[in-house]
């Protein structure tokens, strides 16, 4: 038996009123995700547990089975195991936009990934202590590191989270370490103004030391795979022991190589018992805010993703989940922790007959944990 885990980040959402108050999964009705939940049994799983941030990393975590409580340390660590990064403190570090002290663009204008690169090269070699290092991941995302324990990790703030507000409120705690971010994120302002960067400051945030993840295949008995466009997902893989797959053409936008990612489902699902895939469009156009095109951005994915791998796995062979982390309201532009609708397609089956939020919460599996999703995916 296969296993295939499909996470289309941050698909569900709230109804809006330009959709006729819908939501955009429901407003779409997409094709394929509808059979798979005909095909299902469903419900809605709660992936943030309570006293955490709703974001990509412990959810995913949580959808593996693996306890935040237990092996969390934050994104930064876990985005440096899947760089290779040396250090011992990590914190994720985003390349932003921010006018007259208000954060207006996580993503720093959607910078490119060659401007960026060069953005975090120059950021290296002009940086104010030996004891720090900077390192490009993918486009605006980033690792800063420290080669030395600077005491207690100073508490921080997603960018995506502040859009709009003004940044004084939501600098880093100030302690030791949180002092030297904040120098750090000013002294990035004269460095990328000078080198006429659509960025201009580095925004640090979510640190920690490196995470203790348990083996995946000792844990389930099964080889896998992580095949994700994010260095997030691909450095839980690694702390997993999983196999981590990177396809050209990968952008973790809606211009991705969708056909290109298929087929590396396919061909690990041929090598391996257990497969997750990860993109990251659909969140990435929550956090612009905009509803048609989150419409656009599911329908692609229905069609592109999971259209072409159910025409081509064997479905009496591959027990399949699909399940998004976590919510991303394109009225919010961010994060939020309510449960997420979820279809496994394995022996057994339900009435539902059509993947939405709504309609999934009417499933025979009701409201979960989302810790139990791996035992019922698995049947232990």
């Amino acid at each position: 038996m296969k296993y295939l885990v499909l996470i289309p980040d941050g698909l569900a959402d709230w109804k809006c009123q330009e959709l006729g108050n819908r939501t955009p999964l429901e407003y779409a009705s997409p094709e394929n995700m509808n059979y798979l939940a005909k095909e299902s049994i469903c419900g809605i799983a709660k992936t943030i547990p309570d006293g955490f941030e709703p974001g990509s990393d412990i959810a995913n975590l949580t959808i593996l089975g693996i306890d935040p409580r237990k092996h969390y340390t934050g994104r930064g660590p876990i985005e440096a195991l899947s760089m290779g990064v040396p250090g011992k403190i990590f914190f994720r570090c985003n390349l932003v936009f921010v006018e007259k002290g208000i954060m207006i663009d996580y993503s720093g204008n959607r910078i490119g990934d060659t401007e960026a690169k060069e953005a975090f090269r120059i950021l290296e070699s002009e940086k104010p202590f030996e004891f720090v290092h900077f390192h490009h991941g993918v486009t605006f995302r980033g690792i800063l590191s420290f080669s030395k324990n600077l005491g207690k990790i100073p508490a921080t703030h997603a960018p995506h989270d502040i859009m709009g507000q003004r940044i004084e409120e939501y600098l880093p705690e100030r302690n030791e370490l949180g002092e030297i971010l904040i120098r750090l994120m000013e002294w990035s302002e004269e460095i990328l103004q000078r080198i006429g960067s659509r960025a201009n400051m580095i925004w640090p945030w979510s640190g920690g030391k490196r995470p203790e993840f348990p083996d995946f295949r000792k844990k389930y008995g099964l080889s896998a795979s992580m095949i994700s466009e994010v260095d997030l997902m691909r450095g839980i893989g690694k702390g997993l022991g999983m196999n981590t797959v990177e396809v050209e053409g990968m952008t973790a936008y809606i211009d991705t190589n969708y056909r290109g990612i298929a087929r590396a489902v396919l061909k690990e699902l041929r090598k391996r018992d257990f497969v997750l895939l990860h993109t990251e469009g659909i969140d990435e156009v929550g956090h612009e805010g905009d509803a048609v095109k989150k419409v656009e951005a599911i329908l692609m994915y229905d069609e592109k993703i999971l259209g072409y791998l159910l025409d081509r796995i064997d479905l009496d062979e591959t027990k399949i989940l699909l399940i998004p982390d976590h919510p991303t309201p394109v009225r919010l532009r961010t994060h939020t922790s309510e449960p997420v609708p979820f279809a496994i397609k394995n022996d057994r089956k339900d009435d539902v007959k059509k993947f939405s939020e709504s309609e999934c919460k009417k499933g025979k599996l009701g409201l979960i944990d989302g810790l139990n999703l791996m035992k019922i995916l698995l049947g232990r």
